[in-house]
């Protein structure tokens, strides 16, 4: 069963031209959704769909939130095949029109199987950093992002009763991987393959006893874009919900709003990539959250020194805000770009 990666997640809306808003402004494409909803696609083509809440075409609540479905994608018809068989022997699956397969997984929470393949090439943004001892990045300034554009949904996370059974199902069914746990079942990291990066799933011991989305990730270039991009969303108005950060367990920066739809989505960069052969799964005794992270998004700031003194963040910026820091940082990409010597082209 060869998992290609998060084909899409599905939520209701119950203002649908608030909801294309929120996932345009995050950097997302307009993509097909089918019927009356609305697609927003990541670069490898990774898609949320959202549809008017009361839509017949969407999966039942999960949780209080109006996320509805997860469907992963799958290499061929024969992966397909398969987890249509092994998930039959003791629950409902469905087949859609589509050929996907809709079903739920021990925690209730609503899955689904498409072939995808993910598209390639539009990862080719390689980020040259200068280290002591390696130069890399050779007569160019470093990249400054005024807008994120997520390569590709990374993640995704929820509290559910019961991590042990959780964590069973993907294991034992699906033939997923555990990268890293907390003790006491508290939490497991899983990833679907072998190799991949350190978790494409997080499970979460649920304090209510209920299951409920905790967030969705993408995945950006590099570190500047989940700053660049953060201080973007911010100053659109979103609210930061915690971040930017980094966090000790998987290594990747991070920056995490409040999505209105249910739980949070978050931009992040440069997780641990793990092997079979490599890697040893730790058990975790303590919180290990982040090794450092910010409450409440950065604080103002107009692109000149001095700027943010004020002490509020970013989390809260105006539109007033936004336009000023854009005029500084279009100044600001004046004096740097390198101007030519006479004589030379």
């Amino acid at each position: 069963m060869q998992i290609t990666g998060i084909e899409s997640v599905e939520f209701g809306a119950p203002d649908m031209a608030e909801a294309r808003t929120l996932f345009s402004d995050w950097g997302l494409r307009k993509a097909a959704a089918g019927g009356a909803g609305s697609g927003f696609a990541a670069l490898n083509g990774a898609r949320v769909v959202v549809r008017p809440e009361q839509s017949r075409a969407l999966a039942p609540r999960v949780g209080k939130s109006n996320f509805r479905e997860v469907i992963f994608g799958v290499r061929s018809k024969r992966d397909l095949a398969e987890i249509g068989e092994e998930l039959s022997r003791d629950r409902s699956v469905s087949v859609a029109a589509d050929g996907s397969l809709h079903t739920h997984d021990d925690a209730d929470v609503n899955i689904g199987f498409r072939i995808w393949t993910p598209k390639t090439g539009s990862a080719e943004r390689v980020t040259r950093f200068n280290q002591p001892g390696r130069r890399d990045r050779l007569d160019r300034i470093g990249t400054v992002y005024t807008q994120a554009q997520p390569y590709q949904m990374g993640h995704i996370v929820f509290f559910v009763p019961d991590t042990r059974a959780a964590e069973n199902f993907y294991r034992k069914r699906l033939g997923w991987w555990v990268s890293d746990r907390y003790a006491g079942e508290v939490g497991v990291f899983l990833r679907w393959a072998a190799k991949s990066e350190h978790h494409n799933m997080f499970l979460l011991k649920s304090r209510s006893g209920s299951t409920e989305l905790h967030h969705i990730a993408f995945e950006v270039n590099d570190v500047h874009e989940v700053f660049g991009g953060g201080m973007s969303y911010a100053d659109k108005g979103y609210v930061t919900d915690t971040g930017p950060g980094r966090h000790p367990i998987s290594s990747a920066y991070f920056w995490y709003f409040k999505n209105p739809l249910g739980g949070s989505i978050e931009y992040f960069a440069d997780p641990d990539w793990v092997t079979e052969q490599g890697w040893k799964p730790h058990n975790y005794t303590v919180n290990r959250f982040s090794e450092w992270h910010l409450p409440d998004g950065l604080p103002e700031n107009d692109g000149t020194p001095g700027g943010g003194a004020s002490g509020k963040t970013s989390g809260k910026t105006s539109g007033k805000t936004s336009a000023k820091r854009r005029k500084a940082l279009k100044a600001a990409d004046k004096l740097e770009r390198p101007v030519p010597m006479p004589g030379k082209r």
